[in-house]
């Protein structure tokens, strides 16, 4: 991929991410403002003003995003259950070396820190919203089972994940659409005890109103969860394909990554290590039913993303 191109693409990617988080943090307000606009008719008797509703809704997803983002390296390092590279095991010095390396090619000042899985499987991941925080981690299986240039490749590829801001938009999407399937339960639950217990509207009295609102709170539950979570694995997919073309681009050297990814491909373990809310920041999901070419995965399919490396 020419250097004009990948920057393109780079700046294109950055413009995405703010239009996900915006239309993330528009489908919680508006989660937020149906749950309002619910305790209004079968709690509140009509008295709760919308207008006041709607600023809490606005406050209310702003600050859950705000919460989100600033959700640190630390909290994935647990929940990965890594730790800091050793630099008296000659391999783990080696694998801090090649990222160093990798990051003085790619122009950064400052090279990620370097981290650690005890794992037998072969995978790795990035993490950091910012360059200056960001963290390369590869579980000792990948270190016992890659071979030099498919080390190489995959640190590029997680290289490139940091470099297109990749753990950003995954860090805010992932802890939103989390709360946002949330609201949605409440929200059901919501309307059908209001409808049984007969509250709504003023007076108690709600009607043929409690059945439209019900009707309506159901539809918008099943449908905004749905939509902010295709949203997201999608750009997710897209995201993975882009971080094998600039770190294939990065190293010169496609093969490498397109011989890791067999590897892993054939190495998909059972009981995967670690959590699942990590599991899009993983060169290849762990989980093995997330692996369908469907709408629901994190990650295109294996063969294809191999596919497209050996056709460069």
């Amino acid at each position: 991929m020419p250097s004009m191109l990948l920057e393109d693409q780079i700046a294109r990617n950055k413009r995405q991410t703010v239009y996900v988080v915006v239309l993330m943090f528009l489908i919680m307000t508006a989660m937020v403002y149906a749950i309002a606009v619910i305790a209004r008719f079968f709690w509140f008797g009509g008295s709760l003003p919308l207008g006041f509703a709607a600023v809490i809704a606005v406050f209310a997803a702003a600050l859950y995003i705000l919460v989100t983002y600033n959700m640190s390296v630390a909290e994935v390092i647990r929940a990965t259950e890594a730790r800091p590279v050793n630099m008296k095991v000659r391999e783990e010095k080696l694998l801090a070396y090649k990222v160093e390396e990798l990051s003085i090619a790619a122009g950064l000042s400052k090279p990620p820190k370097v981290y650690v899985q005890e794992s037998k499987d072969i995978n790795a991941f990035a993490a950091g919203k910012k360059v200056e925080e960001a963290i390369i981690c590869v579980s000792t299986g990948a270190m016992a089972q890659l071979n030099g240039e498919e080390m190489e490749g995959v640190l590029a590829h997680e290289l490139s994940h940091i470099l297109n801001r990749d753990v950003l938009l995954a860090t805010v999407t992932v802890g939103v659409v989390g709360a946002i399937a949330l609201m949605a339960e409440i929200l059901v639950r919501m309307a059908f005890y209001g409808s049984l217990t007969g509250r709504g509207g003023r007076g108690g009295k709600g009607g043929a109103g409690q059945i439209v609102i019900v009707l309506v709170a159901i539809f918008f539950a099943i449908l905004a969860p749905l939509f902010a979570r295709m949203t997201y694995l999608a750009m997710s997919r897209k995201r993975e394909y882009l971080a094998d073309s600039s770190g294939a681009y990065l190293t010169r050297n496609p093969g490498g990554l397109a011989s890791a990814l067999r590897k892993i491909q054939g190495d998909l373990p059972d009981d995967p290590k670690g959590s699942k809310t990590a599991a899009s920041l993983y060169i290849a999901n762990p989980w093995k039913r997330a692996l369908k070419d469907n709408l629901w995965s994190t990650h295109p399919p294996l063969e294809e993303r191999i596919r497209r490396l050996e056709r460069r």
